[in-house]
């Protein structure tokens, strides 16, 4: 999945604190829309163009099973401030 892939299906919303995506409208290809989201954010860290001002709400289906692969990268954002949760809708 191509980042303009995931920007055209991603249903997003921001607020000054908060920024929501929600990955559901990817259906099985839920984890890879989430790996692609938190691959960015692990980019822009590496460049220290990371933004810890929001929280970020990543909303997936309520059957949604994460991988030990993206539990780590959440593991290292949180270490670098970023607020990462995940929401089951």
């Amino acid at each position: 999945m191509t980042k303009d892939e995931f920007d055209r299906r991603v249903i997003g919303k921001e607020t000054p604190f908060i920024v929501e995506f929600d990955v559901r409208p990817f259906g099985a290809e839920q984890q890879e829309a989430v790996a692609v989201f938190l691959g960015e954010q692990m980019f822009r860290q590496s460049i220290g163009t990371l933004n810890t001002s929001q929280r970020a709400i990543i909303v997936v289906d309520t059957d949604y099973e994460s991988t030990a692969q993206l539990e780590g990268f959440v593991e290292k954002l949180k270490s670098a401030g970023l607020r990462v949760t995940f929401e089951k809708r």
